[in-house]
């Protein structure tokens, strides 16, 4: 049983690198802000923290990087579905600008108090 959880946390590690590995190739190769792997890979870890009790947000974000790198949604398209996925967590919303082009940025609007 802990051989099966240290694979499980091997597997995750690995694929977590590879796409932060992604995210720093996709920023590069469309002229992005340069970014380092270790600045997505911290950015991937608060998602994993901030939804560690609900799974299929996170496995929902990583889907949304990996359309936005095969270029199957474009900038405005990833703003849009990121900005939905973590409506509740404007922290997240805000951080991820790091993976955004220049001229591109998302503004978290806040609360009127009333």
């Amino acid at each position: 049983m802990k051989r099966r959880l240290e694979d499980r946390e091997t597997l995750f590690a690995s694929k977590q690198r590879r796409l932060a590995g992604n995210l720093e190739a996709s920023a590069q190769g469309q002229q992005f802000q340069r970014l380092e792997v270790e600045d997505a890979l911290s950015y991937l870890d608060q998602v994993k923290l901030q939804f560690g009790n609900q799974p299929q947000v996170y496995n929902d974000f990583l889907d949304i990087m990996k359309e936005f790198k095969s270029q199957s949604i474009d900038t405005p398209g990833v703003i849009s579905r990121v900005s939905q996925l973590f409506k509740a967590h404007p922290d997240l919303i805000v951080g991820f600008n790091t993976f955004l082009p220049r001229g591109y940025k998302i503004e978290v609007q806040k609360p009127v108090a009333g």
